[in-house]
């Protein structure tokens, strides 16, 4: 590949990490969930767990890319077990105790 073409495949990849597009790993997510707060994500792994929470238009249901698992809450359709999943979303924490996150979860389409 010639130096032009080196060039123009970074800024392609700078550009899909700046803009959430590449998926991030949850074992990252986990590890440090405050640097990933509020940031839109795309997260690639496989589906588990899917649930329709009564009396609200949402469900929830677990991505799983082998380095972990996260929850994330959807309005939209619930994917099948075990389908291979892309899902894009803002990280968000339920609360903080002591400088601590607990309850880290992806908002689907946020």
């Amino acid at each position: 590949m010639n130096k032009f073409g080196t060039v123009a495949c970074s800024l392609a990849l700078l550009s899909l990490l700046g803009c959430g597009l590449a998926p991030v790993k949850v074992g990252d997510i986990k590890r440090d969930p405050s640097r990933f707060e509020n940031r839109t994500v795309t997260l690639h792994g496989t589906a588990q767990r899917g649930t329709k929470l009564p009396f609200m238009s949402h469900g929830v249901y677990e991505v799983d890319d082998g380095t972990g698992t996260l929850p994330v809450l959807t309005k939209g359709a619930l994917p099948a077990e075990g389908k291979r999943v892309f899902v894009r979303g803002k990280i968000r924490t339920a609360f903080r105790v002591g400088g601590e996150s607990f309850g880290v979860v992806l908002m689907e389409g946020e």
